[in-house]
């Protein structure tokens, strides 16, 4: 290679990084990880303070009062002896450096053994880790499936109209305004203590085998599934519906829509043009449903004893589980934080502006 070649190599290196700095779409991603750090770090640190300022030593909930077995000088000497152990009897700033150390490295320390639901010492990333699936298997099918489904039924509402049509907006419209709870217990109600047709708590049947990967096991998961699922689907189809709806009846009434019409354009052509620009406020809607889903599921696992996380973390809060308190709320806010991401870029690809930099 000749050396004024050599020269210009770095030129152009230098040329290619400006480009991709430059970028808008490379600005745009940039923005949104300083801003989910912030995020992160402000949400992390109201973890850690809230519940060491409600007036509950997580020590006195572990060790009895003292008995006619135990004098005081005793009981006094072992509660210390616990708050050395988990880390409380330092200053509150310690904590606070110790707490962001653990988060760090992925070291969350042990679970205090006042949880009801996780046996002690259970780490507590691990414990974590094993109901995270089933929240996740709640949040993702819910969130997916009522956003297709919901935006298909409200696109057909505004411009197919008829009997149907206008009977499933009605009912969409209808279910958007029940809470999830409520919609919850009447369904187990109803259908469970009533009808028998599902069970009334659990994630398996105690006369099932032991779980493993068998057909039996995957049907039996999957009753006790329906109903945590549906008291969730239901609301969030509806409300993916009347938005949905709403868009496409005023995209229906656009310029472009008109002069298609005029040109002769398929009444479906047109529809899919409409379709296309209306589903962009719905996708970007997706941000506040995943967060919201989030805080809903948490009280739906409560409702049916499914073994999330949300009922890992009412466990915890009632119990002052500090390590368990921290490690839930970290895992809920990465979920949370990394899906509201996702769905930032996946919208720079949807929406052109924002990735060749248009307003």
């Amino acid at each position: 290679m000749p050396k004024w070649e050599y020269a210009i190599m770095p030129r152009k290196l230098f040329a290619h990084l400006r480009r991709f700095f430059t970028n808008s779409f490379v600005k745009f991603v940039a923005k949104k990880v300083v801003f989910y750090a912030i995020v992160m770090f402000v949400a992390m640190t109201f973890v850690f303070f809230i519940p060491r300022i409600v007036p509950v030593n997580p020590i006195d909930l572990m060790i009895p009062r003292p008995s006619g077995g135990i004098s005081p000088e005793q009981y006094a000497e072992i509660r210390n002896y616990y708050m050395r152990f988990f880390g409380l009897d330092k200053p509150l700033f310690d904590q606070y450096i110790i707490f962001w150390r653990q988060i760090l490295t992925l070291d969350l320390g042990r679970s205090f053994p006042t949880s009801s639901v996780v046996s002690w010492p259970r780490p507590v990333l691990g414990a974590i880790l094993g109901f995270l699936p089933f929240t996740l298997a709640l949040v993702i099918p819910v969130l997916l499936l009522s956003f297709i489904l919901g935006n298909w039924i409200g696109a057909r509402a505004a411009y197919v109209g008829g009997k149907r049509s206008e009977l499933a907006y009605f009912f969409s419209v209808f279910s958007n305004r029940l809470p999830c709870f409520w919609l919850g217990m009447v369904l187990l109600f109803l259908l469970a203590t009533r009808a028998g047709l599902f069970p009334t708590v659990g994630w398996i049947s105690l006369r099932v085998k032991p779980p493993s990967l068998d057909l039996d096991t995957f049907l039996d998961v999957l009753w006790h599934y329906c109903l945590p699922f549906l008291s969730l689907f239901i609301v969030y189809l509806g409300g993916w519906a009347t938005g949905m709806r709403s868009m496409v009846i005023y995209e229906m009434d656009s310029g472009y829509v008109r002069y298609s019409d005029q040109l002769g354009f398929r009444k479906s052509k047109s529809m899919a043009y409409a379709k296309r620009n209306a589903i962009l406020p719905q996708f970007t809607g997706i941000n506040l449903y995943l967060n919201a889903l989030i805080g809903e599921t948490t009280i739906i696992e409560n409702i049916f004893g499914w073994p999330g996380i949300g009922r890992l973390l009412v466990d915890s809060v009632m119990t002052s589980n500090f390590p368990m308190i921290t490690g839930c709320f970290l895992v809920i806010m990465v979920v949370v934080i990394f899906g509201n991401f996702l769905i930032d870029i996946l919208y720079g690809f949807v929406d052109p502006r924002i990735r060749i930099g248009r307003r």
